[in-house]
């Protein structure tokens, strides 16, 4: 049974939040109109209420699919070999893109730092538009802490 933990606070808030700035890529499920599900893995920032922020074509096909169903699935991991070491963060939420122009700069700022190279894509970025996913359900697990250690919030 996985412990619920109130949002925003504890140990293993911190430990998501220590988890996530050093990994890269995120794999988000969308489904398209017909209920066809896809995955894509993309490049990501987030901030300090678990939300995450991605840069993609808007002719894309997971973009396409969040006009017509923003609702998605993130998983975020390593790449472990021993189930020891397995730490993950598995979450529902709603995926839009920023239109607020200082959330825009904010995130923007903080992806320019995780990911420098962007810079090497001026075409790409011109064309490229901020999006953000929004969690309602997040699973932490930790195998470092025991087999099967987990916590879960609800965010909505």
């Amino acid at each position: 049974m996985a412990e619920v933990a109130p949002p925003h606070t504890g140990e293993a808030w911190e430990a998501v939040l220590r988890f996530l700035s050093q990994r890269s890529t995120l794999t988000m499920a969308t489904a398209d109109e017909s209920g066809r599900p896809y995955a894509a893995s993309l490049y990501f920032v987030h901030d300090e209420r678990l939300r995450l922020y991605f840069l993609s074509s808007p002719e894309s096909r997971h973009v396409r699919h969040l006009t017509a169903r923003p609702e998605v699935a993130v998983t975020i991991h390593g790449e472990p070999w021993d189930w020891k070491t397995i730490q993950g963060l598995q979450l529902t939420g709603i995926a839009d893109p920023v239109e607020d122009p200082e959330e825009r700069e904010r995130m923007m700022i903080r992806y320019r730092a995780k990911f420098p190279f962007i810079q090497e894509l001026p075409q790409a970025l011109a064309h490229a538009r901020l999006y953000r996913v929004t969690p309602r359900w997040v699973r932490w697990i930790d195998n470092t802490r025991g087999f099967g250690y987990r916590v879960e919030w609800r965010l909505e």
